[in-house]
Protein backbone atom coordinates (compact mmCIF):
# COMPACT_ATOMS: atom_id res chain seq x y z
CA UNK A 1 0.00 0.00 0.00
CA UNK A 2 2.70 2.44 1.04
CA UNK A 3 4.79 1.38 -1.95
CA UNK A 4 1.93 2.23 -4.31
CA UNK A 5 1.32 5.66 -2.76
CA UNK A 6 5.00 6.56 -2.73
CA UNK A 7 5.42 5.31 -6.29
CA UNK A 8 2.55 7.50 -7.49
CA UNK A 9 4.00 10.49 -5.64
CA UNK A 10 7.40 10.03 -7.27
CA UNK A 11 5.82 9.60 -10.69
CA UNK A 12 3.90 12.83 -10.24
CA UNK A 13 7.20 14.65 -9.74
CA UNK A 14 8.91 13.10 -12.75
CA UNK A 15 6.05 12.58 -15.23
CA UNK A 16 3.12 14.71 -16.33
CA UNK A 17 -0.47 13.45 -16.27
CA UNK A 18 -0.54 12.29 -19.91
CA UNK A 19 2.68 10.31 -19.50
CA UNK A 20 1.42 8.66 -16.30
CA UNK A 21 -1.84 7.64 -17.97
CA UNK A 22 0.14 6.23 -20.92
CA UNK A 23 2.28 4.25 -18.48
CA UNK A 24 -0.83 2.91 -16.73
CA UNK A 25 -2.32 1.90 -20.08
CA UNK A 26 0.89 0.10 -21.03
CA UNK A 27 0.85 -1.79 -17.73
CA UNK A 28 -2.75 -2.84 -18.36
CA UNK A 29 -1.87 -4.08 -21.86
CA UNK A 30 1.02 -6.07 -20.41
CA UNK A 31 -1.30 -7.69 -17.86
CA UNK A 32 -3.79 -8.62 -20.58
CA UNK A 33 -1.15 -10.04 -22.94
CA UNK A 34 -1.45 -13.78 -23.51
CA UNK A 35 0.98 -15.71 -21.31
CA UNK A 36 2.23 -17.73 -24.29
CA UNK A 37 3.74 -14.55 -25.80
CA UNK A 38 5.78 -13.91 -22.67
CA UNK A 39 7.02 -17.50 -22.22
CA UNK A 40 10.10 -18.42 -24.23
CA UNK A 41 9.69 -21.25 -26.69
CA UNK A 42 11.82 -24.38 -26.71
CA UNK A 43 15.02 -24.06 -28.74
CA UNK A 44 14.91 -25.68 -32.19
CA UNK A 45 17.16 -28.68 -32.64
CA UNK A 46 18.38 -28.48 -36.24
CA UNK A 47 19.86 -25.72 -38.40
CA UNK A 48 16.74 -25.68 -40.60
CA UNK A 49 14.54 -25.18 -37.55
CA UNK A 50 16.84 -22.35 -36.43
CA UNK A 51 16.54 -20.65 -39.84
CA UNK A 52 12.77 -21.06 -39.84
CA UNK A 53 12.53 -19.64 -36.30
CA UNK A 54 14.76 -16.70 -37.29
CA UNK A 55 12.64 -16.00 -40.39
CA UNK A 56 9.47 -16.16 -38.35
CA UNK A 57 10.91 -13.79 -35.70
CA UNK A 58 12.08 -11.39 -38.40
CA UNK A 59 8.67 -11.40 -40.11
CA UNK A 60 6.84 -10.76 -36.85
CA UNK A 61 9.24 -7.92 -36.00
CA UNK A 62 8.68 -6.35 -39.43
CA UNK A 63 4.91 -6.58 -38.98
CA UNK A 64 5.17 -4.99 -35.54
CA UNK A 65 7.31 -2.14 -36.87
CA UNK A 66 4.94 -1.57 -39.77
CA UNK A 67 1.98 -1.33 -37.40
CA UNK A 68 3.63 1.31 -35.20
CA UNK A 69 2.71 4.93 -35.94
CA UNK A 70 5.12 7.06 -37.90
CA UNK A 71 6.77 10.06 -36.24
CA UNK A 72 4.40 12.83 -37.31
CA UNK A 73 4.87 16.50 -36.55
CA UNK A 74 2.27 16.30 -33.79
CA UNK A 75 3.96 13.27 -32.22
CA UNK A 76 7.37 14.95 -32.45
CA UNK A 77 5.96 18.06 -30.74
CA UNK A 78 4.47 15.89 -28.00
CA UNK A 79 7.83 14.22 -27.41
CA UNK A 80 9.54 17.63 -27.25
CA UNK A 81 6.91 18.81 -24.77
CA UNK A 82 7.45 15.72 -22.61
CA UNK A 83 11.21 16.29 -22.61
CA UNK A 84 10.69 19.92 -21.62
CA UNK A 85 8.42 18.93 -18.74
CA UNK A 86 10.95 16.33 -17.61
CA UNK A 87 13.70 18.95 -17.68
CA UNK A 88 11.57 21.28 -15.53
CA UNK A 89 10.85 18.49 -13.04
CA UNK A 90 14.51 17.54 -12.72
CA UNK A 91 15.34 21.12 -11.73
CA UNK A 92 13.40 20.43 -8.52
CA UNK A 93 15.67 17.50 -7.76
CA UNK A 94 18.77 19.50 -8.66
CA UNK A 95 17.89 22.03 -5.95
CA UNK A 96 18.10 19.34 -3.24
CA UNK A 97 21.21 19.06 -1.14
CA UNK A 98 23.39 15.93 -1.22
CA UNK A 99 21.95 14.60 2.05
CA UNK A 100 18.39 15.14 0.85
CA UNK A 101 19.15 13.35 -2.43
CA UNK A 102 20.57 10.35 -0.58
CA UNK A 103 17.53 10.20 1.72
CA UNK A 104 15.14 10.51 -1.22
CA UNK A 105 16.96 7.77 -3.12
CA UNK A 106 16.84 5.47 -0.07
CA UNK A 107 13.11 6.13 0.37
CA UNK A 108 12.47 5.41 -3.32
CA UNK A 109 14.43 2.16 -3.21
CA UNK A 110 12.53 1.04 -0.11
CA UNK A 111 9.22 1.98 -1.74
CA UNK A 112 10.04 -0.21 -4.74
CA UNK A 113 11.05 -3.10 -2.48
CA UNK A 114 14.78 -2.81 -3.16
CA UNK A 115 17.56 -2.82 -0.60
CA UNK A 116 18.97 0.72 -0.21
CA UNK A 117 22.06 -0.58 1.60
CA UNK A 118 23.06 -2.55 -1.51
CA UNK A 119 22.43 0.27 -3.98
CA UNK A 120 19.05 -1.07 -5.09
CA UNK A 121 19.99 -4.68 -5.70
Amino acid sequence: MLKKVFSKALLSVVMDKKARSALDAAKERAKQAPPSAAAPEALPASAEELRAAARQALESAEKELASKPKLTGERKALIQQALAVRKQKTKILDELGPDQKIKLQAMALEAFGLDPTKGGR
